[in-house]
């Protein structure tokens, strides 16, 4: 790493971990050096770029400034660096936002994979269901659930799944099969975090469409607390295939109106930074894409 550029690359990690001693052992200093290093850059910048308090490091505006602007130039240099030297791995470090669910089920794997062709990479994981928010984790890339109607230009897809029902075989045998989409409505129904579950179902078979209430007999926030619920025969269940194909293979789930069609659930990709992000960025976007067309 350039001595010139390790009090930049250690602001950047002090003002994505909040603290300069988890900053400093990730950088291979002390909390003292750390603290010490960032003080000698706000000098020689005339600016105060954190805040420090017992509990806490934040960014000033002065800081958030800066840190907006450093970022792309270290991420170009990076880039450039790695292109002139012709190598194929990647080094550095890569946080990742995430949507749990597909976390846990999708994304996790494929990162295995990743991480066998770039063993100098270190990756952060900021997960949540649903994901919200790159900007303020400050990641390098977001993996967000979105209906087609909520993404935008600036997001890629990487991959679908059809929208599916399920319940375990137990539910299905005390309470019966629905025939009909409207035969949910006499069904307990747990609803998960949108859009898996929630408001409305919507179905269609042969030009014909149909859509009911999905209030729920029981509503959680993540899909595997729903998909658990589900498990144990409480009701009955809308995901994607990719979070319950693996109980369904199991036989601890089992499909329910696999004639009607619910649409896609569909993840996208999204680099904060845009044309200015991180090399190992792109290219674990462009990873994910090519693993899950191959899926397919």
């Amino acid at each position: 790493m350039s001595e010139y550029l390790f009090p930049f690359r250690l602001f950047i990690r002090v003002a994505h971990t909040g603290s300069f001693s988890r900053a400093g052992r990730e950088l291979g200093i002390s909390q003292s050096s750390a603290s010490r290093i960032i003080a000698s850059l706000e000098r020689d910048l005339g600016a105060l770029l954190l805040v420090r308090s017992t509990r806490a490091v934040a960014l000033t505006p002065a800081g958030s400034t800066y840190l907006a602007n450093i970022e792309p130039i270290l991420a170009a240099f990076d880039e450039a660096n790695l292109a002139t030297r012709g190598g194929s791995e990647l080094k550095g470090r890569l946080r990742l936002g995430l949507h749990s669910g597909v976390c846990l089920r999708e994304v996790v794997p494929k990162l295995s994979e990743f991480l066998e062709f770039h063993p100098g990479l270190v990756v952060d994981l900021v997960a949540e269901q649903p994901y919200r928010d790159g900007v303020r984790d400050r990641v390098d890339l977001t993996l967000q659930i979105a209906a087609p109607e909520d993404a935008t230009t600036a997001m890629r897809l990487i991959g679908s799944t059809p929208r599916v029902l399920v319940a375990s075989p137990s539910y299905l045998i005390r309470r019966g099969v629905p025939n009909s989409p409207v035969a949910l409505m006499t069904h307990s129904i747990i609803a998960g975090p949108s859009p898996s579950g929630g408001g409305a179902w919507f179905f269609s078979r042969s030009g014909r469409a149909v859509s009911i209430s999905a209030e729920g007999k029981m509503t959680s926030n993540t899909c595997e607390v729903a998909m658990a619920a589900t498990v144990n025969g409480i009701g009955i269940m809308s995901t994607g295939l990719w979070s319950c194909q693996a109980e369904i293979d199991a036989g601890v789930l089992v499909r329910v109106l696999e004639t009607w069609d619910m649409g896609d659930v569909r993840l996208y990709a999204f680099l904060p930074a845009g044309a200015a992000s991180k090399t190992v960025a792109r290219s674990f976007m462009r990873h994910l894409a090519s693993a899950f067309h191959k899926q397919v």
